[in-house]
């Protein structure tokens, strides 16, 4: 058998690299290609396909354990970056940007943001200093979102193709469409955010919702992951003492199942991101014909315009009254269509194998 020819680089295992390895094993033989997690949680849990797929899967322990891929680093016909981690593991490509003319960059929205962190310390201004020098070396980055892909170009001075690309969503399609359908007539739910990364702005539209605590409506606030002890607990206290038991914070990861299933009890999804992020929480709650309000600034807003879907100005929540933020629209029934087409495992499938081909 061939040694593999194709390297795939993610940051740590998740739900989203789970479903990607899933749904190339089902359509394509993976013989060649070699799949490296590194520096993130490590699932003890092994699913079938992870033990089939064990010899194609490495995953490394500790920045040093990096050393050890370095003298095979270089027989790979391609390397594919699935996140470019934001960590001492910037100073290793630093040293082998040679290797990054044979590669493509996946972004996932984070790793693009990070830019906005560059002046924060001294560590977050050497790690900018590495990727002022890596990032302009990928030949491609692929991306859902095109305006991530510019936003690299304008500020990284990168010449790079744009691939279009989409990961599987976790939520499975069929999933929502077996979830029945919930009675609008019962009190308002909100969904604020899906992390408990500070880039939410949970505080802002919290504050936002406080003059509203005398009527009746839930807020889920999925905090399980990202963000700092201290940050988490602040919005928890902050969300409490606003709303009382009317404030549900989630600290505990969901399977897909049960998630799919809050999803649907949801309204009215606040998403105050300053930047790309959630887009799979996004296209499922559109899907379920959920209203979504976002920041009109940011890349995955442009997005959704372009696709023709409907969504909200997240500014309006602070100066309209709450009847008008929880109305829905007759323009909102095309969101389920579009996201449906976009999610289907043929899109997926006709995505990914369009940018594996090429190498």
């Amino acid at each position: 058998m061939r040694s593999p020819q194709y390297l795939h680089v993610f940051a740590c295992e998740s739900n989203y690299s789970h479903a990607l390895l899933s749904l190339l094993d089902q359509h394509i033989s993976l013989d060649q290609h070699m799949f490296l997690f590194g520096f993130g949680r490590v699932d003890k849990q092994r699913s079938d396909l992870q033990k089939k797929l064990s010899s194609k899967i490495l995953n490394v322990r500790n920045p040093f354990h990096v050393l050890r891929i370095l003298f095979s680093l270089y027989k790979f016909k391609w390397v594919y970056f699935h996140y470019l981690s934001y960590d001492p593991t910037l100073l290793f490509w630093f040293m082998n940007k040679k290797r990054l003319k044979k590669s493509t960059w996946i972004v996932w929205g984070n790793d693009v943001y990070s830019f906005y962190k560059r002046n924060k310390n001294l560590k977050t201004r050497t790690y900018e200093y590495f990727r002022r020098r890596i990032i302009p070396v990928f030949p491609e980055i692929a991306a859902f979102v095109e305006e991530d892909v510019d936003f690299v170009k304008k500020n990284y001075n990168s010449n790079a193709i744009y691939i279009p690309i989409l990961y599987p969503i976790p939520v499975n399609l069929d999933n929502l469409k077996n979830i029945p359908i919930k009675n609008q007539h019962g009190s308002p739910v909100f969904l604020l955010g899906n992390s408990a990364d500070p880039s939410n702005f949970h505080l802002e539209i919290i504050d936002a919702l406080a003059k509203f605590q005398e009527v009746d409506f839930k807020i889920y606030c999925p905090l399980s992951y990202g963000g700092s002890e201290s940050y988490r607990q602040q919005v928890i206290d902050t969300g409490k003492r606003y709303f009382g038991d009317k404030f549900i914070p989630l600290t505990a990861l969901l399977d897909t199942t049960s998630y799919a299933n809050l999803l649907s009890e949801v309204d009215i999804a606040l998403m105050n991101h300053n930047r790309q992020q959630a887009l799979g929480n996004i296209l499922a709650l559109l899907y379920l014909g959920k209203k979504v309000y976002l920041r009109t600034n940011i890349t995955s807003y442009y997005f959704f315009l372009r696709k023709n879907c409907k969504v909200f100005d997240i500014e309006d929540v602070k100066s309209v009254d709450f009847s008008e933020i929880t109305k829905t629209t007759s323009d909102m029934s095309v969101n389920s269509l579009i996201v449906e087409s976009i999610m289907d495992e043929k899109n997926y499938l006709h995505l990914w194998l369009n940018l594996l081909k090429k190498h």
